[in-house]
């Protein structure tokens, strides 16, 4: 034993010895970045010090990507490459402890070599999604070289702690002077002018899918209106497979146990789908047609019949992990997924399935095997339910199986997947693939990172393949930021930074030659971990209760406010003044706990409570919230915590509390944990049974910016339009233009994207496209400014050189249908102006209509309503409908938010007509109703302060619902629970008595 303790020692002594030697040959070697920041210079890269004062960040408006090279001044052979980012765990305060994990870490990011020519890719070196502070590449075999650079792709400034590179020494010493420049630097120079040329060559496609992951979709709610307002053409519906086919919906007491009995079984199935004893079709219908709560709650049937009657294809997410491998589970499994496949294909024509999500991901708890064994059952079981409905209906559906729905990048599941896809259940090879289409999602990843992303992709399966077949791939779920991190930003999915991002990504992709993407997600929807909604979704929703903030009785308003400690400036007061901007918050920088105490100076029977904390970046979004505190009541001698009213590492900025039970109290007091620094701008008190007027509602409330990305590109690159060349003068990866054709409506379609925060002034050359000196330019945008509206119609009078403006951080899209309409106006027939509460039988019939929103006080909410009549003739000749207003904010200079709703065929007297008897307007509140059914989402509309025209392309509307009379309601409708925003503000818009009438404009 002694021999062998001495033996261990030993080695153990030699390996220590091996570490010692091995040396950091980027230790204080010379180091250019992509941003000098002065006070994170370069140098603290190759310092050796691993902390956070030992760190590089690159300057606040940094664009990727962001690189550091290190001259190591001699060639050396190199072997491993350590990196040091983010922020080291034992430095990290206790605010930074709370974010998700990895957030402060570099997440897209590759090393490279300089070999004497180019910059390649050290081998396996690229991580996407890291979230690991300590990275530590081993390079096998070496690589000879004396450069070494890494490169992110992150949209935000990176903290490289340190780089360390190990090797071996190799060659002569370069001269100090001697520095070559590689040819591609990612560095750019600021272009504010390009020339674009538009060829008549088709270059490829572009994708097949833009679609959605569902959210809520619920019968009676308007979401139906909204994703046909969307332009969409798929959604990813979502279901469990024991929840949607329940145990007993099948029988399962049938013994398998061998290939043979398998067979003969599923024979019994596929023989006599609908009659045999195996499946209870009326367990199934009676789950399908009632509502199932969950982050995606719906009623089955009724998505499936909505999204059919839209014309929208759904990829159904069939969630299972219920795989053991033996005979009695493949047949268990295969017989449920085969009902449900029946059913959906029966019921709503649906074509493409997915086996579960993310089975990759560490929740899932699959093995890779494990996935394979079970895609094998699935997609037989899929397939022959499809094939069974084409069968006994007479359809033809094409079933296409999409997997494997993995998380992040995982080239080994890719690999291992697409490897196998020509053997089946049986081990026999197969003539066709277990899987049609190739599935992946991706976060946090800017625009840049997307430049190549589909292509490497495409090779690795390609290499795997067992014919080497090409496959079509697409991303499932995409965002910029996945929301665990995107809840700690600033950002929400109206800022520039953000959606200008989301429109470089659907570009990079399609020039890519993906074959779709579906955004994530289409609402704010509320689930386990996110109990108030997620910040990543495209659309705001109420998530099954509709209730108003400002609607109620605040009992803390203007109460009397005491503190243990307030900053100067920030007095305690200011949480019950009713104001929830920054300017009016409490600040306490104290140790220890930190309270205020409201003194309600009465007795008062409390049953709610809201809370605002951290700044007013958004609902969401506040990444200075507070994430520990709760509400306490005096009870006479003491304090008690309150039921239901406390916060355990909160994920947002505005917490709404319903108490378990009433609380009868003179005082109440908030109590907090968190150290440091810690913002509360508003605290509201409600009375007991105070949601006891609250509607039920999962209606979408309103769109973000990001959704008018995702509408416009739809509208201009869904279905596979061939894209045309299109060359561009600079070479700037912060700017997107891209080209397709829509043979249907002879329409070419431009898609901009300027990520820049400089304007771009465009000169284009359209003359090798079949256009006319009369033809029309028509510019849709979303900025800083706009929510997608028609921003400018331009007559191409010289088609050799158009000029264009390409304003900084925004999105445009341009159609410019090749027919030529003669361009006519039509004036509006019949307009006004109504008002609520008392007001509701009042008609007004004046030149000036107000749009005003006050969830306090139902006297105080008005709407336009604005009729046009077509003819017979103006539809038959009809390429494009512009809906045309005057308008503007008569309160100040902050931009004024409306939505517009379409109503077909409905005669009212504008002498007559009152909020009483206004078509499909709630007696309730400032909101319409019908929307989906009889009404349509035609867009929004902002106003600033100064008097202007503005346009909304309704074309499609006009066209679908083929009527001869439109009504247009502009409303301003509450968007979230605390939405007071536009309280107290007035919206004006002019009326047809008025020198600028609403008018159509007929093209």
């Amino acid at each position: 034993m002694r021999i062998k303790h001495i033996f261990y020692f030993v080695m153990l002594w030699i390996l220590s010895l091996q570490v010692s030697i091995a040396q950091n040959i980027a230790h204080r070697k010379p180091v250019k970045v992509s941003s000098e920041n002065p006070r994170y210079p370069e140098s603290l890269i190759v310092d050796g010090g691993i902390s956070k004062s030992s760190t590089w960040i690159p300057t606040n408006d940094v664009r990727p990507p962001q690189w550091a090279e290190i001259n190591l001044k001699k060639y050396y052979e190199i072997n491993k490459i350590v990196l040091y980012n983010g922020i080291p765990e034992n430095e990290m305060s206790v605010r930074e402890k709370e974010k998700a994990a990895g957030f402060y870490c570099i997440k897209n990011l590759k090393f490279q070599y300089w070999d004497d020519a180019n910059w390649t890719d050290f081998p396996n070196t690229e991580l996407v999604e890291n979230r690991k502070s300590v990275v530590t590449f081993g390079i096998n075999p070496s690589v000879t070289t004396y450069k070494v650079r890494l490169i992110s792709t992150d949209g935000e400034p990176i903290r490289i702690v340190d780089i360390q590179i190990f090797g071996q020494e190799k060659g002569e010493v370069f001269s100090s002077d001697i520095d070559f420049e590689p040819e591609d630097n990612p560095g750019k120079k600021e272009e504010n002018q390009a020339q674009v040329e538009i060829k008549n060559n088709i270059i490829g496609h572009s994708m097949k899918y833009v679609g959605y992951n569902q959210g809520y979709y619920m019968p009676g709610s308007n979401i139906s209106g909204w994703l046909e307002y969307s332009g969409i053409n798929s959604l990813r519906v979502w279901t469990s497979l024991s929840q949607y086919i329940p145990d007993n919906a099948v029988d399962l007491k049938q013994t398998v146990d061998n290939l043979s009995r398998f067979d003969e079984m599923k024979k019994l199935v596929t023989d006599n789908p609908e009659s045999n004893p195996y499946i209870r079709w009326d367990i199934i219908k009676d789950v399908a047609s009632n509502e199932v709560y969950s982050t995606n709650s719906m009623v089955f049937d009724y998505a499936l019949s909505e999204l059919k009657r839209l014309g929208i294809d759904v990829v159904l997410q069939i969630n299972s992990t219920d795989f053991t491998g033996d005979w009695q589970n493949k047949w268990d499994q295969w017989l449920k997924f085969y009902a449900l496949a029946y059913y959906a294909s029966k019921t709503g024509d649906v074509e493409m399935y997915a086996m579960h999500n993310e089975p990759n991901h560490a929740h899932a708890n699959m093995k890779l095997d494990q996935y394979i064994d079970a895609l094998k059952i699935v997609s037989d079981a899929v397939r022959c339910a499809v094939s069974d409905v084409n069968r006994l209906y007479g359809k033809n559906l094409k079933c296409k199986i999409v997997s494997p729905v993995t998380a992040g990048t995982n080239t080994n599941w890719w690999s291992s997947v697409i490897a196998s896809v020509r053997t089946d259940y049986k081990g026999k090879t197969i003539d066709y693939d277990l899987l049609d289409i190739f599935s992946t999602h991706s976060y946090n990843i800017p625009a840049i990172g997307y430049t190549n992303k589909v292509n490497e992709i495409r090779s690795l399966l390609i290499k795997n393949h067992p014919l080497q077949k090409e496959i079509p791939i697409v991303f499932t779920e995409i965002g910029r930021w996945m929301n665990a991190y995107l809840i700690d930003r600033e950002e929400t999915m109206d800022s520039p930074s953000l959606f200008t991002e989301w429109a470089g990504i659907y570009a990079n992709n399609m020039n890519n030659g993906g074959y779709g993407m579906w955004a994530f997600k289409l609402a704010n929807t509320a689930s386990e971990t996110y109990t108030r909604g997620i910040k990543s979704g495209h659309h705001h929703i109420w998530k099954g209760t509709r209730f108003l903030e400002d609607s109620q009785d605040n009992l803390a308003l203007g109460k009397p406010v005491k503190t243990n400690a307030q900053d100067a400036n920030y007095k305690a007061s200011y949480v019950t003044d009713g104001d929830k901007s920054d300017e009016s918050a409490w600040l306490n920088s104290s140790d220890g706990e930190k309270w205020i105490e409201i003194d309600l100076q009465t007795e008062t029977e409390l049953g709610g409570a809201v809370v605002y904390t951290g700044s007013s970046y958004g609902v969401f979004t506040s990444p200075d919230r507070i994430k520990n505190f709760k509400l306490q009541a005096w009870n006479g001698t003491g304090w008690h915590d309150i039921d239901g009213a406390a916060e355990n590492k909160s994920k947002y900025a505005q917490v709404l509390w319903e108490f378990k039970k009433p609380v009868l109290t003179n005082k109440v007091r908030l109590l907090i944990q968190d150290e440091g620094t810690v913002k509360v701008r508003e605290v509201k008190l409600f009375a007991k049974d105070f949601m006891g007027n609250a509607d039920k509602s999962f209606d979408i409330s309103g769109i973000q910016r990001t959704g008018e990305v995702v509408r416009l590109f739809a509208k201009g690159f869904k279905n596979e339009k061939p894209l045309l060349k299109t060359n561009v003068s600079v070479g700037d990866l912060d700017m997107n233009i891209n080209t397709s054709y829509d043979e249907k409506t002879q329409t070419y379609y431009i898609w901009l994207v300027n990520r820049n925060k400089f304007d771009y002034e465009l000169n284009f050359n359209l003359s090798d496209l079949k256009l006319s000196p009369a033809s029309n330019m028509f510019v849709e945008e979303v900025s800083s400014q706009y929510y997608g509206e028609l921003v400018e119609i331009k007559s191409l009078s010289d088609i050799q050189s158009v000029r264009h403006k390409l304003p900084a951080q925004s999105v445009q899209l341009i159609s410019i249908p090749i027919k030529n309409g003669k361009n006519k106006e039509i004036i509006a027939t019949a307009d006004a102006g109504i008002r609520g509460g008392k007001y509701v039988n009042n008609n007004y019939n004046s030149p000036d209509m107000p749009i005003t929103l006050d969830s306090r006080s139902f006297d105080n909410n008005s709407v336009a309503y604005i009729r046009f009549d077509l003819g017979k003739k103006d539809l038959n000749d009809l390429n494009k409908c512009i809906l045309s207003v005057v308008g503007y904010n008569s309160t100040d200079t902050v931009p004024y938010r409306l939505h517009v709703y379409a109503i077909p065929d409905k005669n009212w007297d504008e002498k007559s007509i009152s909020w009483k008897n206004a078509p499909d307007l709630s007696q309730k509140e400032g909101l319409l109703m019908n929307v989906g059914t009889g009404a349509d989402v035609a867009g929004e509309l902002v106003f600033n302060h100064q008097v202007r025209r503005h346009e909304l392309d309704v074309t499609n509307i006009v066209k679908r619902r083929g009527s001869s009379s439109y009504t247009f309601i502009l409303i301003r409708e509450p968007r979230e629970l605390g939405d007071d925003y536009d309280k107290g503000r007035k919206c004006i818009i002019y009326s047809k008595e008025s020198e600028h009438k609403p008018i159509l404009k007929i093209f």
